[in-house]
């Protein structure tokens, strides 16, 4: 019990850093007006009520009628990454005049989200993104398993790899809205498309599949799950660093 408290007030601790001290930087140090990070952060509100609508009125029907796990996780994926990306598109458009293509601003707009997301996890008793959602149980039953581990394991996955995680998630969310920030302001679509295909990717065939599945209450799941976001990251944020440099 004293490890487990210990390690959760750690991991707060650490969370709680990650997400503020990028924040203060860049509205200190590099003078990104705080209108960006509330614009940011009104674009994943906006995004995420349809996003629950959809999921709601699509995904969870689908689910029910016994259709394949792979098929409605990826309808999924693409609901969710639709809705967040043209909020976010919507946001960006009606306030182009007032928000100049700037690397600083392109990245604490996107830095925002994942930033609130992680302080949506601190303040969580359970550390559950997942709670009220149609992946409470599922994610349950994968903290269940993180939670009864021991020794180093225990370290690893409730700690290690819950902070490597959130970090993973703040650099997509920086990727694909700077995606987005591409394709307005040089009218190109292809940014947005492969923005859209990461989400899709990401919160379909990997997150939501892999917990439907019951996948990551084993160490082979856990670490395919990571690896494989991490590839998609980085590429995310290759193709986003070389469009932004052409």
């Amino acid at each position: 019990m004293n490890e487990s408290r210990t390690t959760d007030y750690l991991l707060k601790a650490v969370l709680l850093f990650i997400a503020l001290i990028p924040l203060i930087y860049f509205n200190q140090i590099r003078s990104v007006p705080l209108k960006v990070f509330a614009l940011g952060t009104g674009s994943w509100g906006l995004g995420l009520i349809f996003k629950i609508l959809s999921h709601q009125l699509v995904v969870v029907r689908l689910q029910n009628k016994g259709l394949p796990k792979l098929l409605y996780s990826s309808i999924n994926g693409f609901l969710s990454g639709f809705f967040e990306l043209l909020a976010a598109y919507l946001i960006i458009l009606l306030m182009k005049e007032k928000l100049a293509f700037d690397f600083n601003a392109i990245i604490s707009f996107g830095l925002a989200i994942g930033s609130l997301e992680i302080l949506i996890v601190v303040f969580n008793k359970n550390n559950n993104l997942f709670e009220g959602t149609a992946l409470e149980n599922s994610s349950k039953k994968t903290m269940e398993y993180f939670r009864n581990s021991t020794g180093i394991e225990y370290f690893i996955l409730n700690f290690v790899l819950t902070i490597y995680e959130r970090i993973l998630a703040l650099f997509l969310h920086i990727s694909t809205r700077g995606l987005v920030f591409i394709t307005i302001f040089t009218g190109n679509i292809l940014p947005i498309g492969f923005a859209l295909l990461v989400f899709t990717i990401t919160d379909g065939p990997l997150v939501f599949y892999y917990h439907v599945t019951g996948k990551l209450t084993t160490r082979k799941g856990v670490v395919e799950l990571i690896t494989y976001l991490t590839i998609l990251t980085i590429i995310s944020v290759f193709v986003f660093y070389s469009m932004y440099s052409l």
